[in-house]
């Protein structure tokens, strides 16, 4: 993030002063809770639905958002080890004109058991 000289001291991105808002939100309206350390400890992944989700959270107050392959890696691996389905949700916060709201990105074949019902 380019920072004028004048301020001296790099100030953080409104999505990343976002994350911990938007890590409780997301356990409290999926009936899970936040990991320790948003997942940088040994438990991967910001919310966690035991039995049931591994999340991963991301925000962005851009026009898009990138998804890397590292990203859907390490989710997956977490929820697979845990029985766990894997998701990352994206949050795109309010921009003027601009969507807002938020996207899930999980593998195919979670969509594939969300449509059949199939485990």
């Amino acid at each position: 993030m380019k920072q004028p000289k004048r301020l001296g001291v790099l100030t953080q991105s409104r999505a990343y002063n976002h994350a911990p808002v938007q890590e409780r939100e997301a356990a409290k309206r999926l009936g899970g809770r936040t990991t320790p350390a948003s997942g940088s400890l040994r438990e991967k992944g910001d919310v966690r639905v035991s039995g049931i989700l591994r999340l991963e959270c991301k925000a962005t107050s851009k026009k898009s958002f990138s998804v890397t392959r590292d990203m859907v890696r390490k989710i997956t691996e977490a929820g697979e080890l845990s029985g766990e389905l894997p998701a990352i949700e994206i949050e795109f916060l309010p921009l003027a004109g601009q969507f807002h709201g938020r996207v899930a990105v999980v593998p195919a074949y979670v969509l594939n058991q969300l449509v059949t019902g199939e485990k």
